[in-house]
């Protein structure tokens, strides 16, 4: 009969290399993970699903309500705009008016902006989920950085970073803080759980840590991607369109687009129509435009699918549309970039299958995943977090999609009026923080009294609280919870701090276990999800506190500080991911600038974290 030990240590394991090769979605293998440690015998059934019936599934739930509320009432991104600035680049007498690259006046806009942005994300992610501030702040750097032509690559990282950072203030900050907390509610010896604000110092310091990089080496460390170059010149676009000509015995003349599925089969989109005689161009059409013949058909696809179909309808080839793409665009008509944001409905879909252009009246003409263009079998990829898709489409249905917050798009964007109903939602969260300072309350009481309140006064419509709650992530929490408490039930906590232990001669100093914690935490987070290995690193930090016979509480903030430290890859955190398209960002870039933060902000946790927790 199998250990149960081994059984477990083999789900850990293959838990991690699902969650590394990203093979089956995370949220899948977590309910796998408690499926297998049941059916196994290693955890019974209410252990099992002890995870999503916790405090910390009950307090994220309420988190994303509240953050969809500051969202929703204009109050994220009114703040955002404030602290960030509306400034425009003034050139100097005699200096040239490029706003941001040759100027003096330009570099201080740009400095003064990538450090607003910094502090901006930090603050409103010490209330608010990071990667909800992130959605909210690209469209206002995006805006930003096209009024005062500077690279939006020199925002987006310090966006994304400075939210991370800002996860450490406060408790609710952050998922992966919140389940910490509940694991040590009811880890013996751990201390119970930590206060709302009890290590906002640390976290307030860290922010200053990583604004100050930002404000002189981590600035000049940032790639530069060029404002000048337009979208289609960016996407490449001008390559994969191409202009035919509907010939009088054409089977397509006097048809609705919509109805012509031979373009689908193809996998070609039709980006406009050229009539003949001087007519108005047709673009973005819809399905009430018909095809006459000597129309010019502008087409979108890779140029073996174009010459399959020039083959077997009767049309004519007449140029390729080099000159900028500039007919793909007009007054009602633009291209517009879009973002995969976390919790998207398209996630794990292909545009085909989700249906993209029938629902969203948009056509996508290319798409970056990771900072590489993807032209070709657009229809057929599977989307992911974090992927940019160059869309075109009319005016009111880009509003449409942005309104409704599956795609995030970045365009010119108007700072929304918060409403009368911004009042309630400030009301409400200084309650509850301030519920959460001064009461026993636990705060999934407070977090669910709060988000029922916003609910209540249809701040958050009931209707749209399925939409808002992330299950991935509940499901994620509520898995990796089931693994913690198998993990420390058959011992394996205690084996791996014996294992740590043993190999270090003369045994571990209090600053080299914190320290050594700390680093293998930042480590794991850069390659897996950062809640599966801040649930796992708690059990092992606390069992190596009592190993060491020394207070657990210094060993758990290095836990809670390096799962916030993924700085070393777009994919250690949804909010890295986020940026990357838009930035025009590679892996290169998250090292090179990551690495000198994450030794800054490491060192200084290690030396600051005994000072406030001493051992």
């Amino acid at each position: 009969m199998i250990e149960p030990q081994t059984i477990v240590l083999a789900v850990l394991i293959g838990s991690f290399l699902l969650f590394i090769t990203d093979a089956i979605r995370y949220e899948v293998t977590a309910l796998a993970v408690v499926v297998v440690l049941v059916l196994t015998g290693c955890l019974t059934v209410e252990e099992g699903f002890q995870g999503f019936s916790s405090n910390a599934v009950v307090l994220i739930a309420s988190m994303y309500i509240f953050g969809h509320a500051f969202t929703k009432s204009g109050l994220a991104e009114g703040l955002g705009r404030r602290m960030i600035g509306r400034a425009q680049p003034q050139p100097l007498a005699g200096e040239k008016k490029d706003g941001g690259q040759g100027g003096l006046s330009g570099r201080i806009h740009e400095a003064s902006l990538v450090l607003r942005m910094t502090v901006a994300s930090g603050l409103l992610s010490s209330v608010l989920s990071n990667t909800g501030v992130v959605a909210t702040l690209i469209p206002v750097a995006n805006s930003i950085s096209r009024k005062m032509r500077i690279p939006l690559s020199k925002l987006l990282l310090p966006l994304a970073f400075g939210s991370l950072v800002g996860g450490l203030v406060t408790v609710i900050a952050t998922s992966t803080n919140i389940a910490i907390n509940d694991i040590l509610r009811d880890l013996e010896g751990g201390g119970g759980p930590f206060g709302m604000f009890e290590f906002s110092q640390l976290g307030f310091v860290l922010l200053l840590i990583t604004t100050l990089y930002f404000a002189g080496p981590g600035r000049w460390l940032l790639p530069t991607s060029s404002v000048e170059e337009s979208l289609s010149e960016r996407y490449q676009v001008p390559k994969f369109v191409t202009e035919l000509l509907v010939e009088p015995t054409s089977e397509l003349i006097n048809r609705n687009v919509a109805d012509v599925d031979i373009f689908q089969r193809f996998n070609v989109a039709v980006l406009g129509i050229v009539r003949a005689g001087g007519e108005k161009p047709v673009l973005a059409p819809g399905p009430y435009n018909r095809i006459r013949a000597q129309d010019t058909l502008i087409l979108q696809g890779a140029p073996d699918d174009v010459l399959r179909l020039s083959e077997v309808m009767p049309m004519r080839q007449k140029s390729s549309v080099e000159a900028g793409a500039t007919r793909l665009y007009s007054d009602d008509v633009r291209l517009v970039e879009a973002v995969i944001p976390s919790g998207s409905e398209y996630v794990g879909q292909s545009l085909a299958s989700a249906e993209f252009r029938t629902r969203t009246g948009l056509n996508v003409l290319a798409m970056s995943r990771h900072g590489e263009l993807q032209l070709q079998r657009l229809q057929e990829a599977t989307l992911d977090i974090g992927d940019t898709l160059l869309v075109q489409g009319h005016l009111q249905d880009i509003s449409r999609a942005r309104r409704q917050r599956q795609l995030l798009v970045l365009d010119e964007v108007q700072a929304p009026i918060a409403s009368r109903r911004s009042w309630i939602v400030l009301g409400t969260l200084a309650a509850v923080l301030l519920g959460a300072a001064f009461t026993d309350q636990p705060l999934a009481i407070l977090g669910m009294t709060g988000a029922l309140l916003l609910v209540l006064t249809r701040v958050v419509l009931p209707d749209e609280v399925p939409r808002i709650i992330d299950l991935k992530v509940i499901a994620l929490v509520g898995g990796m919870l089931a693994l913690g408490t198998a993990f420390q039930k058959v011992g394996l906590d205690e084996r791996f701090v014996q294992a740590i232990s043993g190999t270090i001669s003369d045994g571990l100093s209090h600053h080299g276990a914190l320290a050594l914690v700390l680093i293998v935490t930042m480590l794991l987070t850069q390659v897996l999800n950062n809640v599966s290995t801040a649930v796992i690193m708690t059990g092992i930090a606390a069992e190596l506190a009592q190993t060491l016979d020394v207070s657990p509480r210094p060993l758990l903030m290095a836990v809670v500080t390096g799962s916030s430290l993924a700085f070393l890859s777009p994919v250690a955190h949804q909010a890295n991911a986020m940026v990357m398209g838009p930035g025009g960002y590679r892996y290169r870039d998250f090292l090179r600038v990551g690495i000198p933060l994450a030794l800054l902000t490491g060192a200084a946790s290690v030396l600051l974290i005994p000072v406030w927790w001493p051992f």
